[in-house]
């Protein structure tokens, strides 16, 4: 019997350890293993440090001497936050029961290039005519009522899954509804971005060609440079179309989505983009979870034009004259020189 329970015990013991084997260690949930572990994935996932010129070992050696054993979870939080705000990346975000981090947030767009719904319906007959909860703000302008007007809030409304959504479908009836205009302001300020699929929709309304427009290649490997072969996507012109002259607005707030739209449509020989320099901000962002239950968001896309240029961080800027930046005093105003440009260019 002895030798029966010396013989157990060491099989539970193996048992244990073999689990350890195929299960690894315990995860470190000290404040330096969470820290490491951000870095490190942010070191062979993040798809960016080039284009940025980004040197991540710096900012390993900038940063970890700030965590402390014992330190609080709001001040271990802060100091991995603050290493991910020096990638300047509106994808980039860390997410805690008690704060959010947006690594671009850390640099503010609001006041740099200011826009107000409110003050652009002034401008329109009536006001405009909103859809779609108002994804979209259509109509006519009162002092030329046949320049035409359409405002995209977004590409997402709501759960967005991984499809395109029924509310894009409306911008047929609305592009029919503009048809006796002569031409179009196409307003992208404010556009947050969405789904790929719903900018490629509304997109081929406005084109008179197929085009590519951008290329795409994602991480798939630790090293700086793996990544896979380009994928092109382009723009097809599709449904109710409006292929007359049109003026594209942008802004600093116009990220992501809104972003590839705005190549999408500079590839449209009938397209004049005006108004400010977009964001910057066109990879697709990945959730990954830690184990002290934060997670965070990192870019694995490099994403360039068809000219093999990386708008990553510098945004896209209209050529002079066309590049137009509203001030808080005209807003404050009523008064919005970028609308009136692209309204006057007709």
């Amino acid at each position: 019997m002895k030798k029966f329970k010396r013989t157990l015990t060491l099989l539970v013991i193996i048992l244990i350890s073999g689990c350890r084997i195929f299960l690894g260690s315990d995860p470190d949930t000290s404040p330096q293993g969470i820290f490491d572990r951000i870095w490190t994935d942010f070191n062979e996932t993040y798809a960016l440090m080039d284009v940025k010129g980004i040197d991540w070992d710096d900012a390993y050696n900038t940063f970890s001497p700030q965590i402390l054993p014992g330190m609080g979870d709001r001040q271990l939080f802060d100091v991995c936050a603050d290493m991910l705000a020096i990638l300047n990346d509106a994808h980039v975000s860390l997410m805690s029961p008690f704060a959010y981090s947006n690594s671009g947030g850390r640099f503010d767009t609001t006041n740099q290039d200011p826009f107000s719904l409110d003050v652009v319906k002034t401008y329109l007959i009536g006001g405009g005519t909103s859809a779609e909860n108002g994804m979209f703000l259509y109509g006519t302008f009162l002092s030329k009522p046949k320049v035409g007007y359409i405002f995209i809030a977004g590409f997402a409304n709501g759960f967005v899954g991984t499809a395109g959504q029924d509310w894009a479908l409306a911008i047929d009836s609305i592009v029919e509804s503009l048809a006796e205009t002569d031409s179009l302001v196409l307003d992208l300020r404010g556009n947050r971005g969405g789904l790929i699929p719903n900018v490629n929709y509304i997109a081929s309304r406005f084109a008179s060609v197929q085009k590519d427009y951008v290329q795409v290649r994602t991480k798939n490997g630790p090293g700086r440079n793996d990544f896979s072969s380009p994928i092109n996507n382009t723009i097809i012109p599709e449904g109710s179309k409006y292929i007359k002259p049109i003026v594209l607005l942008t802004n600093k707030q116009t990220i992501s989505g809104g972003e590839w739209f705005t190549l999408a449509l500079c590839s449209q020989s009938h397209v004049t983009h005006a108004g400010g320099t977009t964001n910057g901000a066109f990879s697709l962002s990945l959730a990954r979870p830690l184990i002290n239950g934060w997670s965070y968001t990192v870019s694995i896309q490099k994403v360039t034009d068809m000219n093999g240029t990386c708008h990553e961080g510098t945004g896209i800027t209209p050529d002079a004259p066309h590049l137009q930046v509203n001030t808080n005093a005209e807003i404050a105003a009523n008064k919005d020189t970028q609308l009136e440009y692209a309204r006057d260019l007709f």
